[in-house]
C-alpha cells in the first residue's frame, strides 16, 4: 500500500475477518483492494483491539484523534526516527512498497515467467491502473531482464504482453 492509503484507511475499509482491506483513497482515485498477509492480519487484530479501546467510535483505522488520520509529515518524520535507530542505509518509508514488487518479482525467477498473470495479479494488487505502472519495477531487479532473455530468448514485453483495460474486462 502507498503511505497515503494507509493514512486514509478507514475502519469500514478494513475486513479483520477476511484480511481484505479495501482501498479506497488511492492514487488517481483508483479503487482497488489488497489481502493481508496471515501474520499481519494478526497484528492489525491485536492493534485494532487496543486503540478501540482508546479510540472508540475512530473514523481511521490509523487515527490521530477519532475523527483525523495522521498527515504525510508525520509519518515521514517517525519513520526516519524508527529506520534510523535500526538501520546504517537511507530509506523512506514509501521505498517499502517498492521492496514488496521487487520481492515479489525476484520470486517468479525461475518459476515460468512465461505467464502474465502474475504480474497483473501483483499490478492489481498494488493499485496500478496498467501494468506498464508495474513493469517499471523489473528495471529496479538488477539483471533481471538478462535471466529472462537466457532463459526464454524473449524479450519482456513478449513475455508480459500489453494488456489494455478493454482486454482485461473480457
Amino acid at each position: 500500500m502507498r503511505t497515503t492509503e494507509v493514512r486514509l484507511l478507514r475502519t469500514e475499509d478494513v475486513n479483520l475477518e477476511n484480511g481484505v482491506i479495501n482501498i479506497r483513497f488511492s492514487k488517481g482515485f483508483n479503487q482497488h483492494f489488497t489481502v493481508l498477509h496471515g501474520s499481519m492480519l494478526e497484528l492489525m487484530r491485536v492493534y485494532d483491539s487496543a486503540i478501540s479501546k482508546l479510540v472508540p467510535n475512530r473514523v481511521y483505522f490509523f487515527p490521530k484523534n477519532a475523527g483525523k488520520g495522521f498527515s504525510d509529515q508525520w509519518i515521514r518524520y517517525f519513520f526516519r526516527i524508527l529506520w534510523d535507530q535500526n538501520n546504517n542505509i537511507y530509506a523512506t518509508a514509501y521505498e517499502l512498497r517498492h521492496n514488496y514488487a521487487i520481492e515479489n518479482i525476484n520470486g517468479w525467477i525461475g518459476r515460468g515467467l512465461g505467464e502474465h498473470m502474475k504480474l497483473l495479479a501483483l499490478s492489481k494488487s498494488m493499485g496500478h491502473s496498467d501494468m506498464e505502472s508495474t513493469k517499471y519495477y523489473y528495471s529496479l531487479v538488477p539483471g533481471l531482464s538478462d535471466i529472462m532473455g537466457q532463459v526464454t530468448n524473449d524479450t519482456l514485453n513478449e513475455i508480459i504482453p500489453n494488456i489494455t483495460n478493454n482486454e482485461e474486462s473480457k
